[in-house]
């Protein structure tokens, strides 16, 4: 266990920042919210046997909170995300606006959890947020003229649905397993994309070879390897830190679009690939030195969750 939790934070962002190219490639062949509920119904009936016949099951409360961080964090943010890629926003304006996630988790997760962050972890934010703007900058098209208002403002909501999420199934479910939780929160995303297709799509799809092969790839592998391994460091690590390793994950977008789709890479992203990993460092050292700075606070908090 200690293994997969000191390559989680490697494993997750390769396996998040893949479904933004993955994303990229099923625009095409279906709306958002049509695909969304597609993949998410795939992760239900992928995981279901596994919460089934676990020897133990979440408590009442515990799955009635994790269904509401599901809701938050994949139903409402991924519509969000993906609605307003496809009303035109470009994609560099959305990946360096959720990009600040870890900044909007910190503040919501000192609020309600308690969570103490010292100086060194605050400057980690502040690069994190520097290093994402170096990555993305090649790509950054500012120009949002003929874009609707409505893609911006989803884009923005985005941020508190994720953050608010995270906060939640800490403060509520902190011990449910990450497969379980992983479960229970799609059953959430489900109801979300469903009603979404329902009052807003025509929900037409086209099965083209390389849209099955996208929505496998992003059933499998981000929306239920990632989530996991996100469900896992949060579980260990605590709000803050685990919400850090999204600063990495425009690096690794950049990164798998450079090996798969033979974008350049320039010395600016390189530049900020190196800010960015210095940033989830900082605030990693950050939140140990304010755990041993305030350790009676936090264990009153934890065992309270």
């Amino acid at each position: 266990m200690n293994l997969i939790l000191a390559l989680a934070p490697a494993l997750f962002v390769t396996f998040w920042s893949s479904g933004f190219v993955a994303a990229k490639l099923a625009v095409p062949f279906a709306e958002p919210c049509t695909f969304l509920f597609l993949r998410f119904t795939i992760v239900l009936v992928a995981l279901m046997p596994f919460v089934l016949f676990a020897k133990t099951r979440p408590s009442g409360p515990e799955a009635r909170a994790t269904l509401v961080a599901g809701v938050l964090m994949q139903g409402l943010y991924l519509s969000c995300v993906v609605w307003s890629i496809y009303l035109g926003l470009p994609a560099g304006v959305v990946a360096l606006t959720v990009s600040l996630h870890p900044i909007t988790t910190a503040l919501t997760s000192r609020a309600v959890l308690g969570e103490h962050i010292s100086a060194l972890g605050w400057l980690g934010f502040v690069l994190g947020v520097l290093g994402a703007l170096l990555v993305l900058w090649p790509k950054l098209d500012l120009e949002t003229g003929s874009v609707p208002s409505s893609a911006l403002i989803l884009c923005v909501l985005a941020l508190p649905f994720m953050s608010s999420g995270t906060v939640f199934q800490r403060r509520f479910a902190p011990n449910v397993a990450p497969v379980a939780a992983t479960c229970i929160q799609h059953v959430g995303a489900v109801i979300v994309t469903g009603l979404g297709a329902l009052a807003f799509e025509t929900r037409v799809i086209d099965w083209a070879p390389l849209m099955i092969g996208s929505l496998i790839w992003q059933s499998v592998v981000v929306s239920i390897g990632a989530v996991v391994l996100l469900l896992l460091m949060l579980r260990a690590r605590g709000a803050s830190r685990a919400s850090s390793v999204f600063f990495l994950v425009p690096a690794g977008s950049a990164a798998l679009t450079y090996v798969f789709l033979g974008e350049d890479l320039k010395p600016v992203q390189l530049l900020g690939m190196v800010v960015v990993t210095g940033a989830v460092v900082l605030i990693g050292l950050g939140s140990r030195i304010a755990h041993a700075a305030r350790p009676s606070k936090f264990r009153i908090v934890t065992e309270k969750e």
